[in-house]
């Protein structure tokens, strides 16, 4: 029998399971925090292919309402939007996943095709459990999702909308009568509005460029189930707190500052049951005025046991005499008692800080269990040498040494992740 006698005479069943498992890694996208859905589009579809092989597989696939709850459009093309009409029919009464963009290539302006989509999705609200959205012209995502803004989403666990544009920052209100199952929200580019009916549910929040006041701050309160926190901001005056009791982890994007900023936009969370923190956009003067604090004026970080400070950017500090830190690490820091994982990635002043940390002069840290280092480049020499001398030191006066990891310096820190870095050496 030939291949494509074969592949005709497989049995219903196994056309329907060929075609599931061609979705897996687009399965595995929706909820993966790696996620390159709002840059690449989807390249193949399963399900669609084979419903164009024949007659006979049109009817089987068309037929498995399980195989079209995938469903995505293009905001730009006609016949992307109506693709994702015949998903939605196809799809019957089973939940689905919506992803909608709008490449930049294209133009919407004038459209009417994100006012339309947004209608046709209205229409399916009581069926979508996953919602992403991403749209390049404020007026084209603001009047889409204004649709959105009156309505309930009975079964939505999962929403993403994403603005392109830094000029404005369209309203961000969603589903004012309630999304009661909603556990994962990312905004980024809109201006985030209370929502009481759905943020109690909510357990993994993500704000990019949003501002950082008192409007967003009462949104984020609003959350009392809140585990996970990525605030990328923005920063406005406010004399408003975040309460987090139930908060587990915590990654900041930090703009610009003084040595002293740091400690001071801290000072703004509550956060007894917080174990990791990451900061990205940190400077070496920075940690070290955190770290020499007594006391965060109210705020508590009791069980925090992991810290990471990550600047993706090239940094001048070290030959700006102006930038120099004033804050000497003495001891272990008061505000994170429980601090046992420390990661400094491309922080000016590694070597300063590793002297404060690890050197003679520093107190014991007997609960630091690992020190994670990949310095700025041209300075590995310099950070491998202090290493060395502490390492040295520590032994000859007998006392306990954490784990040490130095990292060599990547082509870019733009992209870093640590998996991506070579060791240079492992330090004990």
């Amino acid at each position: 029998m030939s291949a494509q006698n074969l592949l005709y005479s497989l049995p219903n069943e196994l056309l329907v399971a060929i075609a599931s498992s061609g979705q897996e890694d687009r399965v595995a996208d929706l909820t993966s925090p790696h996620s390159a859905w709002p840059t690449q589009p989807t390249a193949f579809c399963s399900e669609w292919t084979l419903s164009h092989l024949s007659h006979r597989f049109r009817d089987v696939i068309v037929g498995a309402s399980e195989l079209w709850k995938l469903t995505e459009a293009n905001l730009a093309t006609e016949g992307s939007v109506e693709i994702f009409k015949l998903y939605l029919e196809r799809s019957r009464a089973c939940k689905i996943s919506v992803t909608l963009r709008e490449f930049p290539e294209g133009n919407i302006i004038g459209s009417g095709l994100p006012m339309r989509t947004g209608q046709i999705i209205v229409a399916h609200l009581k069926r979508i459990w996953s919602l992403r959205i991403l749209v390049r012209t404020c007026a084209g995502g603001a009047n889409m999702l204004g649709l959105f803004r009156d309505a309930a989403a009975p079964q939505l666990q999962h929403l993403e909308a994403i603005c392109h544009p830094d000029e404005n920052r369209p309203d961000g209100g969603f589903f004012s009568f309630g999304a009661p199952r909603l556990s994962l929200l990312k905004i980024e580019g809109f201006t985030l509005q209370p929502a009481t009916l759905w943020t109690p549910s909510l357990t993994h929040l993500e704000l990019r460029r949003v501002r950082f006041d008192d409007t967003t701050l009462a949104a984020i309160n609003q959350c009392p189930s809140l585990a996970h926190l990525h605030l990328d901001m923005d920063y406005v005056y406010t004399s408003t707190r975040l309460h987090l009791p139930t908060m587990k982890s915590l990654h900041l994007l930090i703009p610009k500052g003084g040595a002293d900023y740091l400690p001071w936009f801290l000072k703004n969370f509550d956060a007894p049951a917080l174990t990791e923190l990451t900061v990205e956009g940190s400077h070496g003067d920075q940690i070290a005025s955190l770290f020499s604090r007594t006391s965060f004026l109210g705020s508590t970080f009791p069980v925090l046991t992991s810290v990471s400070f990550v600047f993706r950017c090239s940094c001048t500090c070290e030959t700006d005499p102006d930038c120099t830190p004033q804050h000497t690490i003495s001891s272990p820091p008061a505000v994170f008692p429980a601090l046992s994982h420390l990661t400094l990635i491309n922080q000016c002043f590694t070597h300063t800080l590793i002297q404060d940390i690890l050197g003679p002069a520093s107190h014991p840290w007997p609960l630091l269990k690992s020190v994670t280092v990949c310095p700025i480049k041209g300075s590995l020499e310099n950070v491998c040498s202090t290493l060395a001398d502490t390492v040295k030191g520590k032994r000859e006066r007998g006392q306990p040494l954490p784990k040490i990891r130095l990292l060599r310096p990547p082509v870019s820190f733009e992209n870093w992740v640590e998996s991506s870095s070579m060791d240079v050496r492992m330090l004990w």
